[in-house]
C-alpha cells in the first residue's frame, strides 16, 4: 500500500490506542518554511504579499517552537536562521521578511526540500517535523526540460520517501494556476499534509493561519460578535484581527473599560499592525470579558498561553467519506488529566460542523460511557464524526468547552475523500455515455464492496441504472442512454463497504449531473371544429287573397307605394386569416342565403299582390260600363 493513503489508515488505527495515551510532555512544533522567490512571482505576487504573510505566520508561533526560513529560487538561502521561537528571533524574522522579492531564474524545489531538512534524522523525539511550501510553478531548474523532469523524479522517487519516513508533514500552497499541482498534491498526501491552491496572493495570511493551526495547535477561547472571556489560569492571550483597507483602527476594551489602541496600549501590550491585520499580545490579561471594536471576521483568533487546557485527538486532514471515527476531548491541568467528578459533571462540550455553506447544529460531547463513549467519568469526551451526514469537498470541525469558569476551542480543518470514484465518458457519437464507478482500493477492501446506483431527475423520480459488477472488487460499470430522457438526471450511487482499518463505510452522493438528448414530444393543439352553418328559416309562399266581393262604387284606393327593400348590411372588414376561418365563411354564405330568400318572397308577394289589386279594378270598371249601359236603354 502506498503511504499517499496511508495518513488516513493510521489516523482511523491510532485512535483505539489514544485513550491510553495522553502525553505527560506535549510535542512541540519543528516548522521549515520554504518561499519561492522565482521572477514569475512578480506576476502573481507583484505586492509582495508573501511578506505580512509570513511575518503573520511568525508571529502566532509559539515560545517553544523551533523554525526556520529559506527562501528559493535558482539557488537555496536561509533567509531566517533555524532556532527557538523568541521575541529576538521573531524580531529578526519580521525585518529580514522586507528583503523577500522576486530575483530568481528558476524553481529548484529539489534543493529547497533537501537543504531545510538534512539535519533531521532518526526519530522525531519531542518535536512535530512540519515542512510548509509556498510555490507559484513548476519544478524548474534548467533550461533543458530532461533535467527539470530528473529534478521532479528525485523529489518524488528520493526526497519524498525519505521526508515520511522522518514522520514529517508537508504543507502546500500553490500559488498559481501554472503551479505543478500533482508534484504539490503528492507531497501533501503522501506525508498526511494539506494542499491549499490559492488564486490570488491576497489570500496568503489566511492560508497561512488555517497551516499554523495544524502546526502550531494552539489553545484557544471563542471569539462570539468580536468578544471573549478571560479566565484566571490564561497567562497571555494573543489577538488576531483582520481588517480591510481603509478600516477604522483596531480599538480593544478589557474588563475595566478602559479601552486602548496601538498608539497608547499599555506596557503588557505587544501589539504589532500590518497589511490586511493587527495582532496583539497580552501578558497577564484581566479576567472578565474582553471586547473588539473591529470589523466582525470569522478568521479572528484569540489564543491564549494557559496551565489549564483542552487536548483534543487530532482529525487526519482527510477523511473517507461514509466513514465514522471518534473524536475525544480531555483537559489538564499542570499537564495531568482532570478526572475530578466535581469539574467533569459542570463542563459541556459540543462539536460543530462548518462548510462553505452550512454550520450544522452543535453535537454534545458526552463522558457517559455509552456508544461512541467507551468508559463513563474518565474524563473523555467522545464524540462520533462523520458518516453520511459529512459531504466531499473542504470542512471545519470546532470544539467548544465551557465550565463555571472558563471557555476553550479547538478548530480542525479537514477535507473528505470518496472510497469510490465516478467516472463518465461519452461515446464517439455523442449519444451514449459510458459510466464507470472505481473503488479506492487503498482505502477500502474492495472484496467487502456493494454499490447502487441511479438516477433522479428533478421532481426526484429515481430510474435504475444496471451495473455490470466486475469480478475481483473492481467496481461496476454500465451506460446511459441519453436519447432516452429530456432534461437534467443527477446520477446517484450508495456504496457499502469495510475500510482497510476495519472502519464501517455507508457511502452516498450525487457526484454528477447529465443532460437528455430526447427531443421533447410536440404539443399538438387540436383544432376546433367550426360551427355548422346557420339553417335559415323556411318562408312560406304568400297565400293569395281571395277575391273580393264586388261593392257598389267604391271609391277607388290609392295604389300602395312599394315597400322599401331593407338596406344591404355593410359588408364586414377584412380579417386576418385565423383557424377556423371555413367556419366564419359558411356563416356568412347562409346569412346572404337567407337575405335573398326573404328578398324574393317580399318581392314575389308585392306583384302578386298588385296583380290581385289590377284584377280588381279591371272587374270594377267593366261593371260600371254595363250600368251605364243599361240606364241608356233604360232612357230610351
Amino acid at each position: 500500500m502506498k503511504k499517499g493513503k496511508a495518513w488516513v489508515l493510521i489516523a482511523l488505527l491510532w485512535m483505539p490506542f489514544w485513550y491510553g495515551q495522553l502525553q505527560a510532555m506535549e510535542e512541540q512544533a519543528d516548522v521549515r518554511i520554504l518561499i519561492d522567490v522565482s521572477g514569475s512571482m512578480k506576476q502573481n505576487d507583484p505586492k509582495n504579499l508573501r511578506r505580512p504573510a509570513l511575518r503573520l505566520l511568525v508571529g502566532l508561533l509559539s515560545s517553544e517552537t523551533r523554525a526556520g526560513v529559506w527562501t528559493f529560487g535558482q539557488y537555496v538561502n536561509m533567509q531566517i536562521p533555524l532556532g527557538q521561537v523568541d521575541k529576538a528571533w521573531k524580531k529578526r524574522a519580521r525585518k529580514s521578511s522586507e528583503s523577500i522579492g522576486s530575483p530568481g531564474q528558476f524553481t529548484n524545489i529539489e534543493d529547497a526540500l533537501k537543504r531545510s531538512t538534512e539535519d533531521w534524522s532518526g526519530a522525531p523525539g519531542p518535536y512535530r517535523r512540519s515542512v510548509i511550501l509556498l510555490t507559484d510553478g513548476m519544478v524548474d531548474i534548467s533550461r533543458d526540460r530532461t533535467k527539470n523532469a530528473a529534478s521532479k523524479r528525485r523529489i518524488l522517487e528520493r526526497i519524498l520517501p525519505r521526508l515520511a519516513d522522518l514522520n514529517a508533514t508537508v504543507h502546500t500552497i500553490a500559488l498559481s494556476k501554472n503551479a505543478d499541482h500533482v508534484l504539490m498534491k503528492n507531497l501533501a498526501a503522501e506525508t498526511g499534509g494539506w494542499y491549499e491552491q490559492v488564486e490570488t496572493a491576497e489570500q496568503l495570511q489566511k492560508v497561512f493561519l488555517r497551516i499554523f493551526e495544524k502546526v502550531g495547535k494552539p489553545d484557544a477561547v471563542p471569539l462570539q460578535d468580536n468578544k471573549f472571556k478571560v479566565d484566571e489560569s490564561i497567562t497571555e492571550a494573543t489577538l488576531l484581527v483582520f481588517h480591510k483597507p481603509g478600516a477604522q483602527e483596531t480599538e480593544v476594551v478589557p474588563p475595566d473599560g478602559k479601552a486602548f489602541r496601538a498608539d497608547n496600549a499599555p506596557a503588557s501590550v505587544s501589539w504589532h499592525r500590518d497589511q490586511g491585520y493587527d495582532m496583539l499580545t497580552i501578558s497577564d490579561p484581566q479576567a472578565g470579558e474582553w471586547k473588539i471594536r473591529a470589523e466582525v471576521d470569522p478568521d479572528n483568533r484569540v489564543m491564549i498561553v494557559t496551565d489549564l487546557k483542552m487536548q483534543t485527538t487530532e482529525l487526519p486532514n482527510r477523511l473517507i467519506q461514509g466513514a465514522s471515527l471518534p473524536v475525544i476531548v480531555n483537559f489538564s491541568d499542570h499537564g495531568k488529566l482532570i478526572r475530578k467528578r466535581e469539574f467533569l459533571e459542570v463542563v459541556n462540550v459540543s462539536g460543530t460542523q462548518l462548510d462553505d455553506t452550512s454550520i450544522s447544529e452543535a453535537r454534545p460531547m458526552l463522558d457517559n460511557g455509552q456508544v461512541p463513549d467507551k468508559h463513563a467519568n474518565d474524563g473523555l469526551f467522545t464524540l462520533s464524526f462523520g458518516g453520511e451526514s459529512v459531504g466531499s469537498g473542504v470542512g471545519e470541525l470546532v470544539l467548544n468547552a465551557s465550565g463555571p469558569t472558563f471557555v476553550r476551542e479547538k478548530r480542525m480543518t479537514y477535507e473528505v475523500v470518496p472510497p469510490v470514484n465516478l467516472e463518465a465518458s461519452p461515446r464517439s457519437d455523442g449519444r451514449v455515455l459510458d459510466v464507470r464507478i472505481i473503488p479506492d482500493v487503498e482505502l477500502i477492501d474492495s472484496a467487502s464492496l456493494h454499490i447502487d446506483a441511479w438516477m433522479e431527475n428533478s421532481e426526484g423520480e429515481q430510474f435504475r441504472l444496471p451495473l455490470n459488477i466486475s469480478p475481483g472488487g473492481q467496481g461496476g460499470s454500465g451506460e446511459i442512454d441519453l436519447m432516452s430522457f429530456t432534461g437534467p438526471r443527477r446520477i446517484a450511487i450508495k456504496a457499502n463497504a469495510t475500510a482497510l482499518s476495519g472502519e464501517s463505510i455507508s457511502y452516498f452522493d450525487t457526484p454528477m449531473e447529465v443532460e437528455g438528448m430526447k427531443q421533447p414530444e410536440p404539443v399538438v393543439v387540436a383544432k376546433p371544429e367550426p360551427p355548422p352553418p346557420a339553417q335559415p328559416k323556411p318562408v312560406s309562399e304568400p297565400v293569395p287573397e281571395p277575391e273580393p266581393k264586388p261593392e257598389p262604387e267604391p271609391e277607388p284606393e290609392p295604389e300602395p307605394e312599394p315597400e322599401p327593400e331593407p338596406e344591404p348590411e355593410p359588408e364586414p372588414e377584412p380579417e386576418a386569416e385565423e383557424e377556423g376561418g371555413w367556419g366564419t365563411a359558411l356563416i356568412w354564405f347562409g346569412i346572404i342565403n337567407l337575405l335573398l330568400i326573404i328578398g324574393g318572397g317580399g318581392a314575389y308577394w308585392w306583384i302578386h299582390r298588385r296583380n290581385q289589386r289590377n284584377i280588381v279594378s279591371l272587374v270594377d270598371d267593366a261593371d260600371a260600363t254595363k250600368l251605364s249601359d243599361d240606364k241608356g236603354e233604360d232612357n230610351d
